[in-house]
């Protein structure tokens, strides 16, 4: 078989849920660690899927936000294409090397409304990904691949024009997943999809 796209050995993720520092010294209570990742090993390869399933607060956001860099492993090694991006050997992948790999993941997030700006039109959202990794698509170029992802994920490409907020939750949904889609990503992370969001209809809503 093939090496895998991507591969997590022994990853973990911890948080520091400890009170204040002064109070800590003044009741003398210990440091408290919340372990919402512990020693995770997966390995995904090209045309494959993955599926996390789990109770609420078992670490799958988190887990998730890890692959993409969002969160820094507490420990472990994240291998993605060959590349060493966490953990043993990383410190020995320069910095452009790193940030061409993550380019080709995308991540589209739990709450669609949270992770979209209310102050920017849904177009500048989508096109956004495109603008700062690729220079050589004309603004021209820009607008035509916007409509056709809104239309892709059963919106239109006159939505372009409107805010987040005018949009039903689905249709946010929608919105992150176009966005997602933009620069055509090798490796894409869902955090919680909905089946009506990830496959809509050619019916508008």
């Amino acid at each position: 078989m093939s090496e895998a796209l991507l591969e997590l050995k022994g990853v973990a993720r911890y948080f520091d849920v400890s009170p204040p520092w002064l109070n800590r010294v003044i009741e003398r209570k210990p440091r408290v660690l919340l372990k919402a990742v512990d020693g995770v090993d997966l390995a995904i390869h090209r045309g494959e899927t993955l599926g996390l399933v789990g109770e609420s607060g078992c670490g799958k956001s988190t887990i998730a936000r890890v692959i993409v860099g969002l969160y820094a492993p507490t420990r472990g090694t994240i291998r993605y294409d060959g590349v060493v991006l966490a953990g043993e050997g990383a410190q020995d992948t320069d910095a452009a090397t790193k940030r061409r790999a993550r380019r080709s993941t995308q991540m589209i997030f739990q709450d669609p409304y949270a992770s979209l700006n209310p102050r920017w039109r849904v177009a500048d959202i989508v096109a956004e990904p495109m603008r700062v990794q690729d220079d050589a698509l004309s603004p021209k170029d820009i607008v035509a691949r916007v409509g056709a992802l809104l239309t892709q994920v059963g919106l239109a490409p006159v939505d372009g024009i409107k805010y987040p907020h005018q949009f039903s939750g689905g249709q946010r949904q929608r919105i992150s997943i176009a966005r997602a889609l933009a620069t055509n990503p090798a490796f894409l992370v869902c955090d919680e999809p909905r089946r009506r969001s990830m496959f809509p209809s050619r019916r508008r809503c």
